[in-house]
Formats: C-alpha cells, sequence, structure tokens
C-alpha cells in the first residue's frame, strides 16, 4: 500500500519517497522558521533545463533561495555533487538570487548566492 504527504504548499496529498520526506521536512523547516507558505514554490521550473525542489520569493518576488532535495543513499557525496551541478546550472538561467540550498536526508547547507560563502546560520526570510 502506497504511503503519502500531505504537501502544505501544493495543498494535495504527494506519493512518499525518499526524495519527498526530505522535501516536505524542509518546507517544515521553512515554515517553522517564519517563511511563509505564500512565498514557498515546489518543483519550481527553470524553463527548459528541469526544476528546482523548493524555490522561495522574496516579499518584492525576487527570488530569495532555490533548494536541491536529495534523500540520504549509501553515496551522499554523490548525491551532494548532482545537487551542486543542478544547482548551478539551472541558476545561469535565473535573475539573480541570494541564497543555494542543498538539503540530503536531515543536514541543510545554504550559501551567499553572491559571494559563495557558506552561511554560518540559515538566513531569516526577509521582511
Amino acid at each position: 500500500m502506497r504511503k503519502f504527504f500531505w504537501d502544505p504548499i501544493r495543498r494535495k496529498a504527494v506519493v512518499s519517497t525518499p526524495e519527498e520526506e526530505v522535501r516536505q521536512r524542509f518546507i517544515a523547516f521553512l515554515l517553522d522558521r517564519g517563511y511563509p507558505s505564500s512565498a514557498i514554490q515546489v518543483e519550481y521550473r527553470v524553463e527548459n533545463l528541469g526544476r528546482f525542489d523548493v524555490a522561495v520569493n522574496a516579499p518584492d518576488g525576487t527570488l530569495w533561495l532555490l533548494a536541491e532535495c536529495k534523500a540520504n543513499t549509501s553515496s551522499p557525496f554523490a548525491q551532494w555533487s548532482i545537487a551542486w551541478t543542478q544547482l548551478r546550472r539551472y541558476s545561469q538561467a535565473l535573475p539573480p538570487l541570494h541564497y543555494f540550498v542543498i538539503v540530503i536526508g536531515s543536514q541543510i547547507w545554504c550559501w551567499n548566492a553572491q559571494t559563495g560563502a557558506l552561511e554560518p546560520t540559515f538566513p531569516s526570510y526577509p521582511r
């Protein structure tokens, strides 16, 4: 029997997969930190290149952050490498944004998109 998650952003039940579990935990992480659900998009399309798992818009409508979520596997480095490649490739087709995020299992990494520096703490939603 299939299991499902309730996705509060898409407002529908989605099939439970290892990657979807990571995505739903990250969405809950954002909501717990005061990110408004209205600013969050799931499966954000980037032209004909593909999609990001999660995108967040700033209050002015610009892209605040883009996140790629991967299930924790026996090869986390391979998952990390795939996610990083996706972020860099997709971001080249987008206007400037503030942060890139990679989530693998329960691990979250966040980089400042302008400086490339790894953030010591996860950024708050801009007000």
